[in-house]
């Protein structure tokens, strides 16, 4: 149960964190900032890591979740299906942002050394990106199919219902069925009741 629980509280990590990476690196795009695509980059290794954790949680709570009354066993394998697909774009996403930060210095970036040069005794700084904009427009489709698998992985783990977490409280499919088996108990006392008075009935016949 704890596993389970800490699935449902941890999965929002990914789900809310690649849109606002993905809004740095969109900024930093427009304002032509390496220091916020290199924000960026970073948010979106830690993701990885993040997302990493959140479908392991999801995986040890599953057995817990797939005992309970009421809970859909389709709607479990296919956000366990998804959740495969959600984690290997993101781990790629994030695999992606640690190689351009790693490869084109983007760590020198956030500690503000940037590279000079030169020209007629004066000193000018390079305007230019450290990053190609190969690995950044990279990057950003590749958020964009993550946020995208992400939504939808997330849209069919809200169809599991999670009742594990309110101890006490009937679902209603329990309610209507307890209801329907209620009612079938008081059919056959009502039967048994009649068949009762018929033997009865029987008996004073004899009798008289």
């Amino acid at each position: 149960m704890d596993l389970a629980y800490l699935h449902i509280v941890t999965n929002h990590i990914p789900i809310i964190g690649v849109p606002f990476a993905l809004f740095l690196l969109v900024l930093g795009i427009w304002r032509k900032s390496d220091e916020l695509k290199s924000a960026s980059f970073l948010f979106f290794a830690f993701l990885g890591i993040a997302t990493l954790v959140v479908y392991l949680l999801g995986q040890g709570g599953e057995d817990f979740v797939e005992e309970l009354a009421g809970v859909s066993h389709d709607a479990i394998e296919n956000h366990e299906d998804f959740a495969k697909i959600a984690l290997a774009t993101v781990i790629g996403l994030a695999l992606l942002s640690a190689f351009a930060l790693i490869r084109y210095r983007g760590l020198q970036i956030l500690k503000r050394r940037y590279s000079q040069k030169l020209l007629n005794g004066n000193v000018l700084e390079i305007t230019g990106s450290y990053f190609p904009k190969w690995i950044v427009f990279s990057v950003l489709a590749l958020a964009f199919t993550s946020i995208a698998v992400l939504g939808y992985t997330g849209k069919l783990g809200g169809m599991i219902r999670h009742t594990e977490f309110y101890s006490g409280v009937v679902t209603s499919e329990n309610e209507e069925n307890n209801s329907e088996q209620d009612k079938t108990d008081r059919e056959q006392k009502d039967t048994e009741k009649e068949s009762e008075k018929g033997r009865g009935r029987g008996r004073n016949r004899g009798k008289n």
